[in-house]
């Protein structure tokens, strides 16, 4: 009878305890109109919380465009592009996918700390598009 043992193999490990921190600046007027929120997640066992403000924001322009990506339809048409002789690619042509993406692109400019009283240069900078309002 043959009689097997456990075998626990031990290393010491040091473990070093480090801080980590989150910062956020937050105006006065984005506070007020905050929404906080935290969730308990019992799968991870952990908490989710949410900071939610609207920030007040002037689309610039919109940017559109579509990329497009052309591909042998199948394996065997991979294989008749790369091995076949041309003549025998004019007889039979290799038949192609393509797959169009759409990208549409939205440009804001965003002034965080605009308080919604009138402030003039930042109101310039986000009406006028005027980087130079900023200075």
């Amino acid at each position: 009878m043959k009689v097997e043992q456990d075998i626990v193999t031990m290393d010491r490990v040091t473990l070093e305890k480090i801080q980590v921190g989150i910062q956020q600046m937050v105006s006065l007027a984005l506070l007020r109109d905050m929404q906080f929120e935290s969730v308990e997640d019992i799968v991870s066992d952990a908490i989710i919380q949410r900071l939610r403000f609207y920030l007040l924001a002037n689309k610039v322009h919109d940017e559109d465009n579509e990329t497009a990506k052309t591909y042998p339809a199948t394996m065997w048409e991979e294989l008749k592009r790369d091995f076949w002789p041309n003549w025998l690619k004019r007889r039979f042509p290799v038949r192609y996918s393509r797959d169009v993406t759409h990208h549409n692109h939205k440009h804001y400019h965003v002034c965080p700390h605009l308080d919604y009283k009138d402030n003039r240069k930042h109101l310039d900078f986000m009406m006028l598009n005027d980087v130079g309002a900023m200075k």
